[in-house]
C-alpha cells in the first residue's frame, strides 16, 4: 500500500532541517551548468538565476492543488533554476547536454501544454537528479534525494514569459479586445528575433570563415579576433575579449587595416611574449614573499598556468608602451 503523506508541521520540520543542504545543492547544480555552458561556448544572457522555494509557498502549494507528499524532498520544484541564453541555437545542445550529464525524472515544453487559445511561448522544463556515479563524491551524496527543476529557454522567449506574468494576459479571454492584435504581435517580433539572431550568427560563421590573412581590409571585431587567434599564443586567449574596445585603441593609434595590424604583432611578437612572463613571474614572487593576492581570483588562476595576460590583453600593453 502506498504510504500516507504526512501532516504540515513536519513536512514543517523537514523544510527547516534540509534547508540548508538545499542551499548548498542549489550552488553545486548552479556552478555545474555555468561550467557547462562556458566549455561548450554557450552564451548565457546574464547569471543563473536560482532559488529555494520558500516555505510558503510550499504550503500554499499543498494546500490548493491537493499536493500530497511523503517527504519534503519529493517536491518537483524545491530547487530552481533557470538559464536564459543569447540564442536560441544553443537551446538544442544545452538540452542534450542536460540529458546526457543528469537522471531525467520528468521534462515538458510549456508551449505544448498551450490551449489554442492561450498565449505563451516555449521554455524547456527538467526535473533532474544527480547521477548515482556522482553520489560516489563525498561532498555530494548528502544531495542524494534531492530535485531540481532547471528552466531552459532565450532572452526572447524570457521577455514574453516576464511581460505576460505581470500583465497576467494568460489567454484571450483575459485581454481587453483592442489589446488583442499588439499581444500577438509582440510574440511574433519575439519569436522573429530569436530567428534574426540564428541567422545572424550562420551569416558571421560564413564571412569569418571567408577571412584570409592575405586579405588586406579595414579592421572589426571579427578579423581581429581572426589574426589575434592566429598570431598569439592560444592558451592566451580568455572566454570573452574586448574586441571592440581595442579596435578603438587600434585607430586611434593610427593601425586602421588589417596588414598594419599583423605587422605590428609580428614586429612586437617576442616582446609580447617576455612581457607576459615576466608578469606572471612578478605576480608569482609577490604571492610567495607577501602571502596575498593584489589580483583577482581569475587573473590568479591564469597566473598558475603560466600566463596572465589576455590576447587584447597582450596588444594593449605593447601599444601603451610603443605609441
Amino acid at each position: 500500500m502506498p504510504k500516507k503523506s504526512i501532516d504540515l508541521s513536519e513536512l514543517k520540520k523537514q523544510y527547516d532541517s534540509i534547508k540548508d543542504i538545499a542551499e548548498r545543492f542549489k550552488k553545486e547544480l548552479s556552478d555545474e551548468l555555468t561550467k557547462i555552458a562556458d566549455i561548450n561556448g554557450l552564451k548565457l544572457g546574464f547569471p543563473i538565476q536560482k532559488r529555494i522555494k520558500s516555505w510558503g509557498s510550499i504550503k500554499d502549494k499543498i494546500i490548493n492543488q491537493k499536493l500530497k507528499l511523503n517527504s519534503i524532498e519529493q517536491l518537483q520544484d524545491l530547487i530552481g533554476l533557470r538559464c536564459v541564453f543569447l540564442y536560441k541555437r544553443d537551446i538544442k545542445l544545452i538540452e542534450r547536454i542536460v540529458k546526457d550529464t543528469f537522471v531525467i525524472k520528468k521534462q515538458c515544453d510549456t508551449f505544448d501544454r498551450l490551449a489554442e487559445n492561450q498565449f505563451g511561448y516555449s521554455s524547456l522544463h527538467f526535473v533532474v537528479q544527480l547521477p548515482k556515479e556522482w553520489l560516489n563524491v563525498p561532498s555530494l551524496s548528502e544531495f542524494a534525494n534531492f530535485l531540481a527543476e532547471i528552466q531552459i529557454r532565450t532572452i526572447s522567449q524570457h521577455i514574453w514569459a516576464e511581460v505576460s506574468h505581470e500583465l497576467q494576459y494568460k489567454s484571450k479571454i483575459d485581454v481587453p479586445d483592442n489589446l488583442i492584435r499588439p499581444i500577438y504581435r509582440a510574440s511574433a517580433l519575439l519569436e522573429t528575433v530569436d530567428l534574426e539572431f540564428d541567422r545572424l550568427l550562420i551569416e558571421r560563421e560564413k564571412y569569418k570563415k571567408k577571412i584570409t590573412s592575405q586579405a588586406d581590409q579595414g579592421l572589426n571585431v571579427d578579423n581581429i579576433e581572426r589574426m589575434l587567434d592566429d598570431l598569439l599564443p592560444a592558451e592566451n586567449k580568455d572566454f570573452f575579449e574586448e574586441y571592440a574596445a581595442l579596435n578603438n585603441e587600434l585607430n586611434n593609434s593610427g593601425i586602421l587595416t588589417t596588414s598594419q595590424l599583423r605587422k605590428f604583432i609580428k614586429n612586437n611578437l617576442e616582446r609580447l611574449i617576455e612581457y607576459d612572463k615576466n608578469r606572471v613571474k612578478s605576480e608569482l614572487e609577490d604571492y610567495n614573499n607577501n602571502g596575498f593576492l593584489d589580483i583577482s581570483e581569475d587573473e590568479w588562476e591564469r597566473v598558475k598556468k603560466g600566463y596572465f595576460y589576455t590576447h587584447t590583453g597582450l596588444i594593449r600593453n605593447i601599444l601603451n608602451r610603443a605609441l
